[in-house]
């Protein structure tokens, strides 16, 4: 907070002379001040979730005002500017840098922004956001009315500042650093006993900090840029275990368990970027990168299971995990001939998991962690060519092979092919039309892993063909008026899967307006809509008796399938109206965003099968989910400026803002939804009923110098 302080001292110091001052005399020859201050006075009445709400922001229900100041003061030989936002709240800012031209230049800033989850969640353990979660007797009391209320809520700070170098020149010199403190509660999920057991949500306790610094060094003369930079950050978290008493242990002195959380790391890259220029219009770029993360972690040497504490054999108390990662990328672009350009490149990359491998050992069961890494190789080139009647035609084509360390698919092809053609043959219009087709070939070995595996394909690497179809129409045929039709599609057949994403499909359409009328109504307007599809092809499985063929069907092994449909939609309509030019305006704005989802389940059962088995009571004309992620969000803005002189600026306005969500997963939330046995869980609210309902009535006054 020190420095915030600092920079707002500077920010005054700057400001509040010359904008005494202002009015008075001008600035001295070859100086230039300028800037401005704002009040903002606030009322803000919400119903309904406030973390919501404010989830990014500090807007206080209630009266409140918000101030922001910024300076500028510039010479011939020096500069200074500084700015401050949201003075005092939990999302204030602050900024100052200055230099001499073209010699140096120093920044220092602070931010800081929270992130607002849930307003009274509710706990049954006496200190929710600490690292020892208790509570008093066994098992917890399931009436919420005694439990302890909190808030879900992450603060981030970041404060930092940099110094660069130029007076050397042609070599220069920068280096920065920066903190960031995270702090609050998060909600972590556990389950009470291991396989399996009742759920529990954590209010866990967020407390990182993450230093960083940088170093870049280099030279930049015609024709001829380098650049040598080192970056080395660390994290450090104060609880790497986050220890809870485990209601799943129906003893009378319930257990501690423990739940690992991010473990201390350090990363550091080292980075070269070299550009040469070359005869006929060419350039040659070169990106040269390695970089290390390290980490160490405790492990656990027990679980919690049914019957109590459970421990376990490890060949190393201590997980050492180190990644290693090369990057390599080179281009050359040209342009030899009036009418084409082009471009060549290859890009390479490694990454080496060199962590340890704990084997772990479980009565007779043993498992040993595997370590994913994996190789990049992209090449490729792109053309384009400048064609009679205003034409611009251009194409592309890219390879990359991917290796990596992973049983079911070690290595797939890509082949990108990019076709695009553009037209300006009217001074009113630009049309566009693109064409993507990916060919992607996989080795797929999961043949030989047992189980279900050789009918799964994991839609991150499996085989697929996708294709995208793109357009756009810029059209300004009056020097008031423009407007922007675009379209696009997007397909995706996973042709060779069996069990697992089969085929995804996609359409966006957006339509954008400005429109200026008469010299006094600003029209503008946009509308943007989506739909996508999900269908994927899976199976149920008796664990006891398990049948892992999707050929065959029982009456407990059986498959399904599932079509996932996202639609949509939002618009903004407003008109800016200068009832007075340059005195009097008011803005009318109306912005609406709906998103409404849904998931059609199908049993591949016949009718004799699923009508004698009904599992949990589910049958085909009640198993699809109807509201999957739905929301709405409705905002309103009325909003009337005077300016009396071009320093002096003053607004009142009112907003209203509704947002709805509503999400199948929430329907008949309950804190506890059962208790017997292995079965249930205790929740915490967290992300309970996000709706609410806002308005807003603000006066601004600003002034400019």
């Amino acid at each position: 907070m020190k420095i915030a302080i600092f920079i707002l001292t500077a920010i005054v110091f700057i400001s509040s002379p010359l904008c005494a001052s202002a009015e008075e005399k001008k600035p001295e020859e070859g100086k230039t001040a300028t800037g401005n201050v704002s009040v903002t006075g606030q009322y803000t009445d919400i119903d309904g979730n406030r973390a919501k709400f404010n989830e990014y922001r500090d807007n206080r229900e209630g009266i409140g005002a918000y101030i922001g100041a910024e300076g500028r003061y510039e010479t011939e030989e020096y500069y200074m500017h500084g700015e401050a936002g949201n003075i005092g709240y939990r999302d204030q800012q602050y900024r100052i840098e200055g230099g001499k031209w073209g010699r140096f230049g120093l920044d220092l800033y602070y931010d800081q922004i929270p992130h607002n989850f849930t307003e009274d969640a509710k706990t049954f353990y006496s200190k929710p956001g600490s690292n020892h979660l208790i509570y008093p007797t066994q098992p917890p009391s399931t009436n919420i009315n005694t439990w302890n209320s909190f808030d879900y809520d992450v603060m981030r700070k970041k404060y930092g500042g940099g110094i660069k170098m130029e007076m050397l020149k042609p070599f220069f010199f920068n280096v920065s650093a920066n903190r960031e403190n995270r702090t609050g509660t998060y909600p972590f999920g556990a389950a009470g006993t291991t396989p399996g057991g009742i759920a529990i949500e954590l209010p866990a306790p967020i407390d990182y900090t993450t230093d960083a610094v940088t170093f870049q060094a280099g030279y930049s003369k015609n024709p001829l840029l380098m650049s040598l930079s080192y970056f080395y950050s660390t994290f450090d978290n104060d609880n790497n275990n986050l220890y809870f008493r485990n209601p799943a242990n129906a003893a009378t002195a319930a257990l501690t368990d423990a739940l690992t959380l991010p473990p201390d790391n350090s990363y550091q890259k080292l980075d070269f970027k070299g550009a040469l220029k070359l005869p006929m219009r060419t350039k040659f770029n070169v990106d040269l990168g390695v970089s290390q993360a390290k980490s160490d972690a405790s492990l656990l040497a027990s679980y919690v299971a049914t019957g109590g504490a459970t421990p376990i054999t490890l060949s190393s108390s201590t997980f050492n995990g180190k990644m290693e990662t090369k990057s390599y990328a080179f281009s050359l672009t040209s342009t030899p001939v009036s009418f084409m350009d082009g471009k060549i490149f290859y890009k390479y990359y490694d990454r080496d998991n060199r962590s340890d491998q704990i084997t772990t050992t479980d009565a007779a069961a043993t498992f040993t962690n595997p370590l994913f890494g994996y190789k990049k190789n992209k090449v490729g080139a792109e053309l384009g060519f400048r064609l009679p009647s205003n034409f611009y035609l251009s194409g592309a084509y890219t390879y990359t092979h991917v290796n990596r360390e992973r049983e079911d698919i070690p290595k797939n092809d890509d082949y990108l092919y990019d076709l695009g053609l553009r037209w300006s043959g009217l001074s009113f219009m630009v049309a566009r039309l693109g064409y993507e087709r990916l060919n992607r070939r996989a080795d797929f070995e999961g043949q030989d892993l047992g189980g279900a595996e050789p009918w799964i394909r994991r839609f991150d690497a499996a085989t697929q063909t996708r294709d995208t179809f793109k357009a756009l129409l810029d059209v300004f045929p009056v020097e008031n008026l423009n407007f922007s039709l675009g379209y696009k599609y997007k397909h995706t057949d996973y042709e060779d899967t069996i069990l697992g994403f089969q085929d995804m499909a996609g359409h966006e359409f957006n339509f954008d307006v400005d429109y200026l009328l008469a010299k006094r109504i600003r029209f503008y307007g946009n509308f943007d809509f989506e739909r996508a599809v999900q269908q994927q092809f899976q199976r149920n499985l008796n664990l006891t008796t398990p049948v892992f063929d999707p050929a065959i069907t029982t009456s407990t092994n059986y498959n399904w399938t599932a079509d996932q449909t996202d639609k949509s939609y939002g618009f903004t309509v407003g008109a800016d109206i200068y009832i007075v030019p340059k005195k009097w305006t008011l803005k009318l704005q109306h912005s609406y965003l709906k998103s409404n989802g849904d998931s059609d389940y199908t049993y591949l059962l016949d009718p004799v099968t699923l009508a004698g088995m009904a599992p949990g009571g589910r049958a085909q004309n009640n198993i699809d989910i109807e509201n999957w992620d739905d929301y709405s969000l409705r905002y309103y803005l009325a909003k009337i400026t005077y300016q009396p002189t071009d320093a002096l600026s003053c607004a009142i306005g009112y907003a209203y803002e509704k947002y709805v969500y509503e999400d199948a997963q929430y329907d008949g939330y309950q804190y506890v939804p059962a208790t017997t046995g292995t079965n249930g869980a205790y929740l915490t609210g967290a992300y309970r009923d996000p709706s609410y309902e806002a308005h807003i009535v603000f006066l601004n006054l600003s002034y400019k110098y």
